[in-house]
């Protein structure tokens, strides 16, 4: 691609890279036919159809203003990667991209780049780090306490005699809850079975059930504490309507020998039902060790992390972390303010959140890729093919694709970033 100006100039504040770029006439004039070519074969025109003609195709399959956008794009995206890769800069994040004005051909066509490229960053040092820890051991008590919580969500909920509710109590409600006057999911429901002695309700509500008789509805407002309150007064103010629909007894069942054969897969005695959790425990503290293990060492190697990471990394960290989880809370049918309201939040307090949690994010991630290259490792397919399933699902794995979609530097970046932190979690010394 032949260039009348191109230009690079380096923002030491930033840490991005500021290009100038203007294509000749010509230059206009040939990127032009490459598009008015694409689109005309998609609108089924002649080979020689006029300009005008494929225009006018062509905006009949989008708004006018939405068909130049697409036009004017297909220049910029080509000439873009051009002018980079003929600077010789690799950007690390989506380049911006302004452009004021629109091709057209005969004339030349200006725009500018805004790139940031991957920061030269380094290690103190390579080598194991030290943490401390307390490993998970699995004990007894673990045991037992692990078998009375798998009873208890094996108990039965049986019928009771009415009589007006009490501390203690278990019953079946019905529970439409407003704060402000907008539903609140999480403390609403049928046939809700509350136990008015477990913490599953605030105390405020818990004291306005008492005294309420199977078959009544009382509406009333309770208090709640803020999360992070700043004093006594500061309070959220709910209001419940609640019927109460009738008692309950709760009948948790038995450990027998009996019961485990009857109701317990792969056990037939009491003893094989609490090895069997034993068993589970156990694996479950080796994950839990491990997972330790593995965040206390990166938190260990980010401290030896040198140089400078360019602030635009930092709002790409943040924007991502954002888009991932309004992605998720899309996933559950919940918006952002639904989130607000079950965590007790702000959006101040999540966009807090969300720059200290996107910091650590950042440098971790590049401490293990600094640890990576300094080791001199190497990945294998595996490697690759394990850091892409994770990312894009069970069966994504195709390096043709990859390559195709730019994805591969993505993937081969999570790929070095886990076999760096398998590495330092299995190298780690524990102390504790």
């Amino acid at each position: 691609m032949d260039f009348k100006k191109l230009e690079r100039a380096d923002d030491e504040a930033t840490g991005a890279v500021e290009v100038a770029v203007v294509l000749d006439a010509a230059e206009v004039h040939r990127q032009l036919a490459e598009f008015y070519g694409a689109v005309g074969a998609a609108c089924k025109l002649p080979s020689d159809a006029q300009w005008d003609d494929v225009d006018a195709a062509g905006a009949r399959t989008m708004p006018p203003e939405d068909y130049r956008e697409v036009r004017r794009d297909f220049v910029v995206n080509r000439a873009a990667g051009e002018a980079l890769a003929a600077l010789g800069i690799e950007p690390a994040l989506t380049p911006r991209v302004r452009a004021t004005a629109y091709p057209d051909a005969g004339e030349d066509f200006a725009f500018e780049l805004s790139a940031v490229e991957r920061p030269a960053l380094s290690l103190s040092s390579a080598d194991p780090v030290e943490i401390e820890a307390e490993d998970v051991r699995v004990t007894g008590e673990l045991v037992d306490a692990r078998i009375a919580e798998l009873m208890e969500a094996r108990a039965e909920f049986l019928p009771a005699d009415p009589h007006p509710v009490v501390l203690g109590d278990v019953v079946s409600v019905d529970v439409a809850t407003f704060l402000e006057g907008r539903p609140v999911p999480r403390l609403t429901g049928k046939s809700m079975v509350l136990e008015l002695a477990d913490g599953s309700m605030p105390e405020s509500f818990v004291e306005r059930l008492v005294g309420m008789d199977v078959g009544q509805t009382r509406t009333f407002d309770y208090e709640v504490p803020r999360p992070r309150a700043l004093g006594d007064g500061d309070v959220e103010c709910y209001t419940a309507t609640v019927t109460v629909l009738g008692q309950l007894h709760k009948e948790v069942p038995a450990l027998t020998d009996a019961w485990v054969a009857e109701s317990i897969e792969g056990a037939s005695t009491a003893a094989e039902f609490r090895a069997a959790v034993a068993r589970g425990l156990e694996a479950e503290a080796t994950l839990l060790n491990r997972d330790a293990h593995a965040r206390l060492a990166n938190i260990e190697l980010e401290k030896r992390l040198q140089g400078v990471i360019p602030d635009a990394f930092y709002q790409a960290s943040r924007d991502g972390l954002r888009r991932s989880l309004e992605r998720e809370l899309a996933g559950k049918g919940q918006t952002i303010d639904d989130y607000y309201e079950q965590e007790r939040m702000n959006e101040e307090e999540l966009s807090v959140q969300l720059l200290i949690k996107s910091g650590e994010n950042l440098r971790q991630g590049f401490a293990l890729e600094a640890l990576f290259d300094a080791r001199g490792m190497e990945l294998a397919e595996d490697d690759l093919r394990l850091a892409c399933e994770e990312a894009f699902g069970a069966g994504s794995y195709d390096p043709e694709t990859l390559e195709r979609t730019g994805r591969r530097r993505v993937v081969e970046d999570a790929a070095k970033r886990i076999a760096a932190l398998n590495w330092l979690a299995d190298t780690a010394v524990v102390k504790g």
